[in-house]
């Protein structure tokens, strides 16, 4: 694989390869409009510690539910029966599973999407609130990638950042799954633009062997 591929001289039309890069992301992103000549680069891989984390703080919950039962059980003058803590056991259990699912669906709906064009970023706060945000490659002034502890070194999750002309807007996305390896991607196709300028970026995309930083 050419690490450093040229940009075309004819930006408005596609090679083969690349056509068929161009419909499959049609066929596997519907939501998005794609241009003639756009197809998706990478769709950022979030990683699976980001789950653990949601699962974790939902038996967090469950602990400290029950240890706050069994505390006023053993604390009131008042004796719970064994109908009513079973019920509680069991109201308990459900609301740690509904706290987990939701947290994870939550999280599988947060997307960030790298096209030879643009960028498409979808933010979902909770099951209601939801931001999407998409910005042209040319517009893109920086781009980083952070992991800022110990701990995202050692699991190799952390976040990549993007900023546009004037830091009128940032990207953000967070828990992301090897952030040095996506990074270079997402670099590559961002300054292989700035350098072509008004053409828009054709490069590989096969993201098992990233390409390198020019």
């Amino acid at each position: 694989m050419n690490d450093n591929p040229p940009v075309p001289s004819d930006p408005n039309h596609l090679t083969p390869a690349e056509q068929a890069d161009h419909d499959r992301s049609v066929h596997d992103y519907p939501d998005i409009q794609f241009s003639p000549t756009e197809y998706v680069v990478i769709d950022v891989e979030r990683s699976f510690w980001g789950i653990v984390r949601i699962w974790l703080f939902a038996l967090a919950v469950f602990l400290t539910m029950a240890i706050v039962t069994i505390l006023i059980d053993r604390t009131s003058p008042i004796k719970i029966d064994f109908t009513t803590e079973a019920s509680l056991f069991v109201g308990t259990i459900v609301l740690t599973l509904l706290c987990g699912i939701v947290g994870t669906q939550v999280y599988r709906q947060n997307t960030f999407i790298v096209t030879n064009e643009r960028i498409f970023a979808c933010i979902q706060y909770t099951p209601f609130s939801q931001r999407n945000q998409n910005v042209e490659i040319e517009h893109i002034e920086g781009c980083s990638y952070a992991q800022t502890n110990p701990i995202q070194t050692i699991l190799n999750y952390g976040s990549i950042r993007l900023s546009t002309i004037g830091d009128e807007q940032t990207y953000v996305f967070t828990f992301v799954d090897r952030p040095k390896e996506q990074f270079r991607i997402v670099n590559h196709v961002v300054q292989q633009v700035d350098e072509g300028q008004t053409t828009k970026y054709h490069g590989p995309t096969d993201q098992s062997n990233p390409p390198s930083s020019s």
